[in-house]
């Protein structure tokens, strides 16, 4: 399970944008004759990167799948950019997929017959299966990503289904009561807050929000959950320290709460919309 920390500040000259050039760079020659596309997104591209706490969200799309020997190189290319650019050690979030699995898994196919490669701050780069999780993420890169290398997301990778895409996000929503169980650390639990109340909102009203505009809404929203989320929000965005207080029953009560809430709401319109 991942953590989150406080960012050193040995390293005040890499900005994000230095810090992805100097990958592409690096990643380029390296990876020559697999690398299709390589894109950014989330908070950076949302705008609302905050640059002692958020990480750098990278999609690496491949000619094919990732094995163990280019798991070896990767694992060297991550280990020399986190040498020259200790700052962001640990803050950098790549998942290296094929053009195969994505378009597999985005046409309604189950991914079994392929993986991924990924790397994110407290998780070993490691393969994992390409499920049908991952389409929320490969959807959002298609919406939203901002080319590094390669041609725009958008005309790389296939449009998915925004049935499909729904599906997915309610699967990480069943899961983030298990999820949460595991989350000890104040920065956890307010990236699971702050997670749910995204979740929520693009459930609810078809928006894809940044953590911080998901909170805002939700907190003025359902006043009566406003004060753990603001928490949350501060916690995150005003660089908290996983020695603060957490909030754990607190935490898990409102992520079994809004998860629940989410899917009575997915039957109830399921059912309308059969009657």
């Amino acid at each position: 399970m991942a953590t989150w920390r406080a960012a050193a500040q040995d390293d005040p000259v890499a900005s994000p944008k230095m810090v992805l050039s100097d990958l592409r760079d690096a990643w380029s020659p390296a990876l020559a004759g697999q690398l299709l596309g390589l894109y950014v997104h989330g908070s950076l591209v949302a705008g609302d990167f905050a640059e002692d706490r958020s990480d750098l969200d990278l999609l690496a799309v491949l000619d094919t799948d990732p094995d163990e020997n280019l798991l070896a190189v990767l694992a060297g290319l991550h280990a020399d950019l986190d040498r020259r650019h200790p700052r962001w050690a640990g803050r950098i979030e790549v998942e290296y997929v094929s053009l195969a699995a994505v378009r597999d898994v985005a046409h309604g196919g189950t991914g079994r017959d392929h993986v991924i490669a990924r790397v994110s701050p407290g998780e070993l780069l490691h393969l994992l299966p390409a499920t049908s999780h991952r389409l929320v993420t490969w959807s959002a890169v298609h919406d939203h990503g901002r080319s590094l290398l390669g041609p725009p997301a958008d005309i790389l990778l296939p449009a998915v289904d925004p049935d499909r895409v729904r599906s997915a996000l309610l699967d990480h929503v069943r899961d983030w009561p298990t999820w949460v169980a595991q989350m000890n650390t104040p920065g956890a639990q307010s990236y699971a807050v702050l997670t749910l109340c995204r979740a929520f909102q693009r459930l609810q009203n078809g928006q894809q929000l940044s953590k911080r505009q998901g909170a805002d809404r939700t907190s003025t929203a359902s006043p009566r959950r406003a004060h753990l989320i603001i928490w949350a929000r501060d916690w995150w965005y005003n660089s908290g320290q996983d020695t603060d207080p957490g909030s754990a029953d607190d935490v898990q009560a409102f992520v079994n709460e809004i998860s629940a809430t989410i899917l009575a709401s997915e039957r109830a319109t399921h059912v309308g919309l059969t009657r």
